[in-house]
Formats: structure tokens, sequence, C-alpha cells
């Protein structure tokens, strides 16, 4: 295996993994989200002031936001990764 494929190699893997623990990143914002929003509603039902939780809510959302963009710039670098090593295999 040249060197240059081995570097592409761990490249992708390391993309991967970064890919990997962007998801789980996501999944637990949107599970915080999920909690926040079931709060939200116990106090609008009970006319409780919700200002702070309404900012946490907006900051989650915004912190996805962020993660899914970092995401699918991920997933590009590696389609460019796994192009790189299909063109060193030809």
């Amino acid at each position: 295996m040249s060197m240059k494929k081995s570097t592409i190699d761990l490249q992708l893997h390391m993309a991967v993994k970064s890919l990997a623990i962007f998801q789980g990143e996501i999944n637990c914002k949107i599970d915080e989200l999920i909690a926040n929003a079931k709060v939200l509603k116990e106090k609008e039902e009970k006319n409780e002031k919700t200002n702070n939780l309404l900012g946490t809510i907006s900051d989650n959302l915004n912190k996805i936001q962020e993660l899914v963009n970092q995401r699918n710039n991920l997933s590009k670098q590696i389609e460019k990764l796994e192009k790189k090593e299909i063109a060193l295999m030809k």
C-alpha cells in the first residue's frame, strides 16, 4: 500500500470518527431540546415565567444548527477523500 493511500485511509478513518461524534452531540442536543420543550409546556400551563427556558431552547437550536453544518462539511470532506482513494486504486 502506498504512503499516499495510507494517509488518505487514516484521514478517512478520522473523519468518519469525527462524524460519529458530531452525530452523538446532535442527538444529545435534540434530547435536551425535547426535555426543555416539555418543561416549557408545563410552565406555560401553570402560567409561570419561561424567559430563561426560552433562552436555553434558543441556544440549543443554535448549537444544533452549528453541529449540523459541521457534520455536513465533514460529510463532503469524506466524499472527497473517498474519491481520492478510489482514484489511487485505479
